[in-house]
């Protein structure tokens, strides 16, 4: 038996027998290089994933771009990935990117959270010294409060702005929104250009904020519909972007044509194997994504509930990971 292969079940017998998994899957992350992530624990616990692996000094943000950047969209989407972090996990990263924390927003600390079944949100509002990022946290499993988030769907009126799913209206409001204001209204803050971002729920979130703030730009990975049509129009024109990954549930809910739903942004595409398109055909995607999902069940047969590895392929696309290394790989393949 090789060494690796004995530190390995080391490893794995102090974890079992100690019954400290908990502690290797928050405290070790895997740097290794860029690839898909097919794992329950990939999708459900990204915090337990690396961020910004891989990085190439060359990608440098543009912060006054008002065209599509994709060196932005990879400094993005591992900023969303990163607001899944808890603050203490998140700052060695940070730091990493050479960025500054200017706040970490948590409604569970504040008090018109408690009580109400919608209020958890979190974000971070990040700096340089040339542009700002608030980037909001999505859906945790654990957490149920993000699930009536979610589902919450009573229609809410966006003022002067069309209607929008109640939940995510409700989740960027309150003493956590007027936090988050304060932070970006800093005098220091206050002449740098805005970008939001976020992914799932946090994608979300994004948008709405996005409809408040009228910020620089705006990338989402993995987003559900947020509002009606008329909310849709409201962003035509502006620098915002979404991306789906292949077969990602999310982004197919709310059900299209349910309370005249709409995503909002120009569309930017990863098919089965990670390529990149801007604005594809409904055609190319339902092709892509029919295929991808019966290949995926072929090759990846697995027992739901009991495997490590996720059984359908409309979930394991919506892991962030994955959306990160499509936008690496794009950048690669130049």
């Amino acid at each position: 038996m090789g060494e690796g292969r004995i530190v390995f079940k080391l490893v794995q017998s102090v974890k079992l027998f100690f019954g400290i998994d908990w502690f290797f899957k928050r405290h070790i992350r895997s740097d290794i290089t860029m690839q898909p992530n097919y794992t329950k624990d990939g999708l459900f616990h990204s915090e337990n994933l690396a961020v910004f692996t891989e990085h190439d000094a060359r990608w440098v943000f543009q912060p006054d771009t008002k065209e599509f950047s994709l060196v932005n969209a990879w400094w993005l989407c591992n900023i969303a990935h990163l607001a899944y972090y808890d603050e203490t996990d998140a700052m060695p990263y940070i730091k990493k990117m050479g960025l500054t924390l200017e706040g970490f927003v948590d409604d569970r600390t504040m008090a018109d959270s408690v009580g109400n079944i919608i209020k958890d949100t979190q974000a971070y509002i990040l700096s340089s010294d040339n542009y700002v990022v608030l980037a909001f946290r999505g859906s945790e499993p654990d957490v149920y409060k993000d699930y009536f988030s979610d589902i919450l769907l009573k229609p809410a009126e966006f003022p002067n702005k069309g209607v929008v799913h109640g939940g995510f209206f409700g989740s960027v409001s309150g003493q956590s929104w007027a936090a988050m204001q304060q932070i970006l209204n800093a005098d220091h803050l206050k002449g740098k250009p805005l970008w939001v971002t976020g992914h799932s729920l946090g994608a979300a979130l994004s948008t709405i904020a996005a409809a408040h703030l009228e910020p620089h730009g705006v990338y989402n990975f993995g987003s559900p519909r947020v509002g009606n049509s008329v909310f849709q129009r409201s962003f035509v024109g502006k620098n915002i972007h979404r991306f789906v990954n292949c077969s990602d549930l999310v982004t197919h809910l709310p059900p299209q044509g349910m309370l005249d739903f709409q995503h909002v942004g120009i569309l930017h595409y990863f098919d089965a194997g990670s390529n990149y398109f801007v604005s594809p055909t409904d055609k190319l995607m339902s092709r892509d994504q029919l295929l991808a999902s019966i290949d995926f069940f072929l090759k990846n047969p697995t027992l739901p509930f009991f495997s490590k590895q996720l059984f359908l392929r409309a979930f394991v696309d919506h892991n962030v990971v994955n959306y990160t290394y499509g936008i690496w790989k794009a950048l690669k393949d130049g």
